[in-house]
């Protein structure tokens, strides 16, 4: 059986799941919470079941493991939930064989299977086992929003025993990668920081340094953006310095053309940018919106649609090189900064 987004996470929340689920999604962190929530499940049921995880280290190590902790056939114990994170069709189709054999008339198993396969491709014959299989769950989430990383940040706080104002959510998730366990780190440092009982404020943000953020990243697409060819040089140039990675700054790259092309189409639909950007699920820090407004403003959606191609491309050149290319990303932020800059100028 398939399920997708909501239903899923409600399903492994509030059902019993079967003995064979498969998660698929692109935010490991919400799949590792989605398999600790099955596993608690089938835990209240059977307090025996224990839960044990394995890598893709354990499989090569013993290929078998898996089946025995499932089947209850370990010499160390009776069946268990089995946890298992793949990054590849290969074993992934190896472990669909288990649920495969059931299917086909053989022993069920004792103990449980959660598949984990990340952001696995469309085609995955091993996903379609498991949706095609009344034996089993298929789970599919998809790119985690805003309100539910919101949703993350407050939990946090909330079991850290601190508060957490809303300018302090927005800046949190302005600066840290945009998955569940990102901002969960983020905010559990920042409520180390406030202390007991504290309120984890703007202030108290802007102290920690939120998110690890590279020196001068975002500066450096600001100033690319807003057609200031020399002070993006020099905040690359800051960011590199602070351990910046290049396909950090592509993916920043390629988050502000988005930004700017919604907003864009919310300004053709008769809205207002400064106005569309206060709206929370925009997700711009209030002290930035103000520049971003003037970008929008600046660039059209034409040229916009130019400068995502060109990442896209530049991105596909990091890949196929292999290994992060820091003068590529470089003439990226340089081209787009002077094509600002004569923009400004006409």
């Amino acid at each position: 059986m398939k399920l997708t987004g909501s239903a899923a996470t409600k399903a492994a929340q509030k059902d019993l799941s079967p003995r064979f689920v498969i998660l698929s999604g692109p935010d490991s962190g919400q799949l590792r919470r989605l398999a600790e929530a099955i596993a608690g499940r089938h835990q209240t049921q059977n307090p025996e079941l224990e839960f044990k995880r394995f890598s893709e280290d354990d499989l090569r190590a013993n290929p078998g493991g898996v089946e025995e902790a499932i089947s209850g056939a370990s010499l160390f114990g009776g069946a268990a939930i089995a946890h298992v994170r793949v990054s590849g069709e290969k074993d992934a189709s190896a472990l669909a064989g288990l649920l495969e054999r059931v299917e086909k008339g053989g022993p069920k198993p004792e103990g449980v299977l959660i598949l984990d396969v990340g952001d696995i491709g469309r085609s995955s014959k091993s996903r379609k086992v498991f949706e095609d299989s009344g034996h089993a769950w298929s789970l599919q989430l998809y790119e985690t929003t805003r309100d539910e990383l919101l949703g993350v940040a407050r939990a946090e706080a909330k079991a850290a025993g601190a508060g957490i104002e809303p300018d302090a959510l927005s800046a949190i998730l302005e600066a840290v990668a945009q998955d569940t366990d990102s901002v969960a780190a983020e905010v559990q440092k920042l409520a180390v920081y406030a202390g007991a009982s504290g309120v984890i404020d703007l202030a108290c943000v802007e102290a920690v340094g939120s998110g690890g953020r590279e020196a001068g990243l975002d500066e450096a697409i600001d100033a690319a953006f807003s057609g200031h060819p020399t002070l993006m040089v020099q905040r690359l140039e800051q960011a590199f310095g602070g351990g910046a990675n290049p396909v950090a700054i592509l993916n920043g790259t390629g988050r502000r053309v988005r930004l700017l092309l919604q907003v864009r189409a919310g300004v053709e639909g008769g809205g207002n940018a400064a106005d569309i950007l206060k709206h929370p699920k925009m997700g711009v820090f209030w002290k930035r919106q103000a520049e971003v407004a003037r970008q929008a403003g600046l660039w059209s959606r034409a040229a916009l649609e130019d400068v995502l191609t060109a990442t896209l491309e530049a991105d596909g050149q990091v890949k196929r090189a292999g290994s992060p290319d820091t003068a590529l990303v470089e003439q990226l932020l340089i081209r787009i900064a002077k094509r600002a800059e004569r923009i400004a100028k006409r």
